[in-house]
C-alpha cells in the first residue's frame, strides 16, 4: 500500500489510531498486568482487553463516525463510573454487604470501554448481526457481574447499557425496525443457551477471581475446585449441544443442573435449618441481605432447569420428513408467484415445502444433517420476498435447523446481505433470451453447423413428455440416461440436477433427438418457468447423448428449443446453472477455492467443460449463491452440500477421483519428454 494512501486511511479514523498509541503505551507501561481488576496480575488478560478496545473502536469509528465514537467512548464509560461509585457509597452508607466489599476497589477497566462501543456499534449492524452480538455482550457482562461482582463488573455493565442506548439512538434504524423484513426476537434456544453458558462460565471463573463477591460466587463455596471445574465444562458443553438442537444436549443440562440444584439446596437450606442457624430476628441489613442469598443460591439453577423442561419441545431438532403431498401447493405457488427460472426444482422427490403462515409464498427444501437447504428462490411475488425469507429463517431455527438458501439469486442475496447474512458464488446459471434468436452471425456458427448435420443425416427433434412416451421409447430414453450414469467414476449428482426419475412429471416437456431409423439418440429434458400465472421459458435439466448420437446433438436440440420458445412468445431459455464455475470478477478466497474444487472435479463431472459448452449460445451469465447466517455456519453447510448432492459417495469413489486424475498427468509427462 502506498503511504499516501496508508495515511489517507489514518487520517480518516483518528480516534482508532489514538487507542491504537495509548494501547501499546499501557503495554509496554509496568501498569499492564492491573488492567483488569477481575484478572490481576494476568497480562494475557490485560492484552486481550487492550486489543478489545483497539478493534471495537475501529467498528464504532467506521459505523457511527469519529465525534460520536469519542462522545460514547469517553462519556459512557465515565457516567456508568460515577454511577457505580455513586452506588457504592450510599449503599456502603446504608451497610450494604456488597457494596462495603467494593468499596476501595479500583472500577475502571479497559474492557469498560470495549463493552460501551460494542454496545453503541450493535446499533449500525444488520439485524440479525445486531442481535447476535448483544446476546453474547450481555452473558459475559452479567456473567461477571453475577459470579465476580466486583465494583469494574457493574460499571463495566453500565457502561455497556449506557452505550446501547446512544447506539439506538444515534442509528435511528435500529429502534424502528421493518416489522416486514426483520425478525428483533430472541429464540427460545438463544435464552437457554445464554442461561447455560453463564452458569458454565460463572463456575468456571469464580476460582479464578480473586475475592469473587457476585451473588452466584456461593456456587464455589459449595463444592472444590475440580468440581466446580467439571460442573462449568458440563454445563458448556450441554450448551453447544442445546444449540444444536442435540436431545443429549437437554438430558445432560437436566442432569447437571439437578445435581447443582439439590447440592445447593443441601448445602445453603438444608442442613442450615437443620442446625438451627436460619434466623430472621435482629439482624442487620448485611446480615439479612446474605441469608436471603445463602438461601436464595438453589433458585438460579433450579430456575433455569424448569426454564430447560418448559422449553425442551423447541429446543430439539426435528426430523425432516420430506412432504410429497405439498406438491401441488408448490406447483400453484411457482405458477402464481416468481420462484425464477429454477424454482420447479423443488417439487422433485425428496425436498419439503414450507408454506407461508399467510400464504404469502412457499419455500422448497430438505434438511441434510441439520442444515434445510433451500432448492433456489422462495416461490412468492418479489414485493413478498423478504417476509417470506425472514419467516422461512425463524421457522428454521425453531427446528433446531440452519437455513441455508442455496443457489439463490441476486434478489434474495441482496435481502440477506443487508441483514448481516455470508454470501458465498456456488455456481453461474446461463439465461438466454429468446426474443431477438436466431442462428445467425459468427457467434452462432456451431449451431448451424449442428443444425446442418441433423439436416443432413435425417435426424430430427421431438417435443413430447415421458408419460406420452410409448415402452420402446421410454426403454430408449432410459437406456440412455442410465448409460450416462453408469460411466461415471463417482455418483450421479442431485438436489437440483435432475435425472431420469425426475423425467416422468407431466410438467417436464422432453426433446428427443430421433435418428433417420427411428431410435433416439440424444435426450433433454426442460423445466416450466412461470411468471404470475404464464409461462414464459424452460429450464434445461436433463441432458444425455447416446452412444450413436451425432456430434453437435447437444446445440442441436438446445437451438431447437430456443426456437420453439421464441416462436410461442416466450422469453427466456435458461442452460441451468453450471456448479462452481467463477463468477465474473470474483477475488475472494471461496471463489478461487470453488475453482479450483471444479478442477479437482472435472475429469468426473465436467463442470468446466460444461461452462465452455454453454458459452456457444451467448447467454447472459447470472450469479447463484448460497446465503448462510454467519461465516461460521459454512463448514457445516458444505458437508451438507455435499451430502445432499452426492448422498452415495463413499471413500472408494474418492480413490476412483485420484484414478481419474493419473492419466491426464501421465499425458503431461509424456508431452514434456
Amino acid at each position: 500500500m502506498a503511504p499516501q494512501a496508508l495515511f489517507g486511511r489514518l487520517v480518516r479514523f483518528p480516534v482508532s489510531v489514538v487507542a491504537a498509541v495509548v494501547a501499546v503505551a499501557v503495554v509496554l507501561s509496568a501498569r499492564m498486568t492491573h488492567a483488569e481488576p477481575d484478572f490481576p496480575h494476568h497480562p494475557p488478560v490485560a492484552c486481550l482487553a487492550l486489543a478489545a478496545v483497539v478493534l471495537t473502536t475501529v467498528l464504532a469509528e467506521r459505523s457511527l463516525g469519529s465525534v460520536r465514537t469519542l462522545v460514547i467512548g469517553v462519556g459512557a464509560p465515565v457516567l456508568a463510573l460515577l454511577a457505580t461509585l455513586l452506588t457504592v457509597t450510599i449503599g456502603s452508607a446504608l451497610g450494604e454487604a456488597h457494596a462495603e466489599f467494593a468499596v476501595g476497589q479500583p472500577l475502571f477497566a479497559p474492557s469498560i470501554v470495549a463493552a460501551a462501543l460494542l454496545g453503541a456499534a450493535s446499533a449500525a449492524m444488520p439485524t440479525q448481526r445486531r442481535w447476535r452480538t448483544r446476546v453474547a455482550l450481555w452473558t459475559v457482562v452479567l456473567t461477571l457481574v453475577l459470579f465476580a461482582g466486583h465494583g469494574s463488573d457493574l460499571a463495566r455493565a453500565l457502561a455497556t447499557l449506557l452505550g446501547t442506548a446512544a447506539g439506538v439512538l444515534v442509528v435511528r434504524r435500529a429502534s424502528r425496525p421493518d416489522a416486514r423484513t426483520t425478525r428483533d426476537t430472541v429464540s427460545a434456544r438463544t435464552v437457554v443457551v445464554s442461561a447455560l453458558i453463564a452458569l458454565g462460565a460463572g463456575t468456571l471463573v469464580t476460582p479464578v477471581v480473586p475475592n469473587p463477591d457476585g451473588v452466584l460466587s456461593l456456587f464455589a463455596d459449595a463444592m472444590s475446585d475440580r468440581s466446580a471445574v467439571v460442573t462449568g465444562l458440563l454445563l458448556l458443553c450441554a450448551a453447544w449441544l442445546v444449540h444444536r438442537g442435540r436431545c443429549a444436549g437437554i438430558a445432560l443440562a437436566t442432569g447437571v443442573l439437578v445435581t447443582l440444584t439439590a447440592v445447593l439446596a443441601d448445602v445453603f437450606v438444608i442442613e442450615p435449618m437443620q442446625d438451627g442457624a436460619v434466623q430472621w430476628q435482629g439482624l442487620g441489613l448485611d446480615a439479612l441481605e446474605w441469608q436471603v442469598t445463602l438461601l436464595g443460591a438453589w433458585l438460579v439453577p433450579a430456575a433455569v432447569l424448569l426454564t430447560v423442561l418448559a422449553l425442551h419441545g423447541r429446543l430439539v431438532r426435528r426430523r425432516f420428513h420430506a412432504a410429497g403431498a405439498c406438491r401441488d401447493d408448490l406447483v400453484e405457488m411457482l405458477r402464481d408467484g416468481d420462484a425464477g427460472t429454477l424454482g420447479h426444482m423443488g417439487t422433485w422427490h425428496g425436498n419439503a415445502t414450507w408454506t407461508h403462515p399467510g400464504g404469502l409464498g412457499a419455500v422448497a427444501y430438505r434438511v441434510s444433517g441439520d442444515v434445510a437447504l433451500t432448492v433456489s428462490d422462495p416461490a412468492c411475488s418479489a414485493a413478498d420476498r423478504a417476509e417470506v425469507v425472514t419467516a422461512f429463517a425463524a421457522f428454521c431455527d425453531r427446528n433446531g435447523w440452519v437455513p441455508a438458501f442455496t443457489s439463490v439469486h441476486e434478489p434474495i442475496r441482496e435481502i440477506l446481505a443487508a441483514e448481516g447474512w455470508t454470501a458465498l458464488p456456488v455456481g453461474v446459471e446461463s439465461v438466454l433470451d429468446v426474443t431477438a434468436f436466431d442462428l445467425r452471425g459468427k457467434k452462432r456458427q456451431d449451431l448451424r453447423t449442428a443444425s446442418n448435420r441433423a439436416e443432413r443425416e435425417g435426424v430430427h427433434d421431438e417435443w413430447t413428455t415421458f408419460a406420452a412416451l410409448d415402452d420402446d421409447r421410454r426403454a430408449e430414453v432410459a437406456a440412455i440416461c442410465t448409460r450416462w450414469a453408469a460411466d461415471r467414476r463417482l455418483p450421479e449428482m442431485g438436489f437440483t440436477l435432475g435425472g431420469f426419475r425426475e423425467l416422468d412429471d407431466p410438467d417436464v416437456r422432453l426433446l428427443l433427438a430421433v435418428a433417420a431409423d427411428g431410435h433416439v439418440t440424444a435426450v433433454t429434458s426442460w423445466l416450466p418457468v412461470y411468471e404470475h400465472g404464464a409461462l414464459t421459458g424452460y429450464t434445461l435439466d436433463v441432458m444425455r447423448r447416446g452412444e450413436d448420437g451425432m456430434p453437435g446433438v447437444m446445440e442441436f436440440l438446445i437451438a431447437r428449443t430456443a426456437l420453439r420458445a421464441r416462436d410461442a412468445g416466450l422469453t427466456i431459455v435458461s442452460l441451468s446453472g453450471t456448479p462452481l464455475a467463477a463468477h465474473a470478477g470474483a477475488r475472494s478466497l471461496v471463489a478461487h477455492g470453488s475453482v479450483l474444487l471444479a478442477r479437482v472435479l472435472e475429469p468426473v463431472y465436467g463442470f468446466r467443460s460444461l461452462q465452455r459448452f454453454k458459452e456457444k449460445f451467448g447467454a447472459r451469465h447470472e450469479p447463484l449463491w448460497i446465503v448462510v447466517p454467519t461465516p461460521l455456519h459454512v463448514p457445516r453447510v458444505a458437508r451438507a452440500l455435499a451430502a445432499a448432492y452426492v448422498p452415495g459417495l463413499r471413500p472408494k469413489h474418492l480413490w476412483a477421483l485420484r484414478q481419474a486424475h493419473r492419466p491426464a498427468s501421465d499425458d503431461r509427462a509424456t508431452a514434456r519428454s
